[in-house]
């Protein structure tokens, strides 16, 4: 058995990336400084990766007839990503 889902032809993977960080308040020069960019962390099924972009996604539904229902869908750009390790 492997990932707890041998039935789906995803590889489980762990994605380390790096995403933008907003805020519409008021700040200091030294809060602005401090202003770091978020480090994310994603885990589920690799469902596609091009040049572009990855895609994920962390649950599905597999019903009878083999067909597959997506659900908990990320879509990452590849310049984003600083590492990716299948589980």
């Amino acid at each position: 058995v492997t990932d707890g889902a041998p039935d789906i032809p995803y590889p489980r993977v762990r994605v380390e990336w790096i995403d933008c960080v907003s805020d519409s308040g008021w700040a200091t020069d030294k809060e602005f400084d401090r202003m770091k960019l978020a480090r994310p962390v994603n885990e589920g099924w690799l469902y596609s990766k091009d040049k572009k972009a990855i895609k994920l996604f962390a649950s599905f539904d597999k019903e009878d007839d083999g067909s597959i229902t997506f659900g908990d869908r990320t879509m990452i750009p590849r310049q984003c990503v600083k590492k990716m390790t299948k589980i």
